[in-house]
């Protein structure tokens, strides 16, 4: 049975709970103020997309993603090479994003490159790629295939919250060592690792300035530079940590267990907000938002259990 059945859709398009939690299980999460039959319209579109791919993949045997990324149906990883990955992903964040499909690659635009997802708007579609040398092996220098692939999987998951200053935190929360879970998320975006390297490099070249033509030039500048860029970076990380933490507790008093899953599914805004809330305004913000969003209306549904009747 496809995950796309029409008779599930349709409920969902009309608004029923049970089938958008259902497509939420897959990860395709709504947007903030979207409607169900927006969303809807977006995983038919998906659905085609996924369609048209796999009915080219059966024609040709390939297929170009562009950017030097050719995709070949002989190289696609299996689904039980996937298993790992959505265990990971349901149990910390009750997701297993099933239809995305998945190949070995070894892309001409990095010789350290591990893995990543492509991902294409405004169909959601997505493709997951890893480097070739995963189709024997479990890890590869520092990567290893089930963590990578979990760790895309979040952004494709996330790609509707249009998330910055949480989102490599999401998803290094699937990392295998806490050194990784904790400082993963430094550079919350590539400007900042460029920032960072410039410094590195503007640094070596002075320092080879100074063996080579300038024994006088003062190198304290550029250490300096180097110095002032990752103090910033780690005084970020450990206030968004801080507030990370924050708004997983203010969750747990009500939700529990799936609190991870609920912040999970919720903005960089949002987040900021759970943690400045106590737990006795949590139920008020949840009602307002509930009232306004059906992604809220959808948290609440798969996530927060009936209160039992009164006796």
């Amino acid at each position: 049975m496809s995950m796309f059945e029409p008779e599930r859709l349709a409920r969902a398009e009309a608004g029923d709970l049970a089938a958008l939690a259902e497509l939420d299980a897959l990860g395709l999460f709504l947007a903030p103020g979207e409607t169900p039959a927006s969303f809807v319209a977006s995983v038919r579109a998906l659905d085609t997309r996924l369609r048209e791919f796999e009915a080219e993949l059966a024609t040709t045997g390939r297929c170009d993603l562009g950017e030097g990324v050719k995709l070949e149906a002989a190289r696609r990883i299996p689904p039980e090479r996937f298993a790992a990955a959505w265990e990971i992903t349901e149990r910390l964040f009750a997701f297993r994003a099933e239809w995305a499909p998945g190949f070995y690659v070894d892309p001409t635009f990095s010789w350290l490159f591990g893995g990543c997802a492509f991902t294409f708007d405004p169909e959601r579609f997505a493709v997951f790629i890893i480097r070739a040398a995963f189709a024997n092996r479990d890890r590869w220098l520092i990567y290893g295939r089930e963590e990578l692939l979990a760790h895309e999987a979040c952004h494709v998951a996330r790609m509707p919250l249009a998330s910055e200053r949480f989102e490599e935190r999401h998803a290094y929360g699937t990392a295998a060592t806490g050194f990784r879970r904790r400082f993963g998320s430094l550079f919350r975006k590539p400007s900042d690792s460029l920032l960072f390297l410039g410094a590195t490099l503007l640094l070596l070249a002075a320092q080879s300035a100074q063996l080579a033509l300038f024994p006088w030039l003062p190198m304290f500048p550029f250490w300096g530079a180097v110095g002032a860029i990752l103090l910033f970076l780690l005084l970020r990380d450990a206030r968004d940590a801080r507030a990370f933490a924050a708004a997983r507790r203010v969750l747990t008093a009500r939700f529990g267990a799936p609190a991870g899953a609920v912040r999970f599914r919720c903005t960089d805004a949002e987040i900021a907000e759970l943690a400045r809330l106590t737990p006795a305004a949590l139920d008020g913000w949840l009602t307002a938002k509930t009232e306004t969003d059906w992604r809220w209306r959808i948290i609440r549904h798969r996530f927060l259990a009936p209160a039992a009747p009164a006796t």
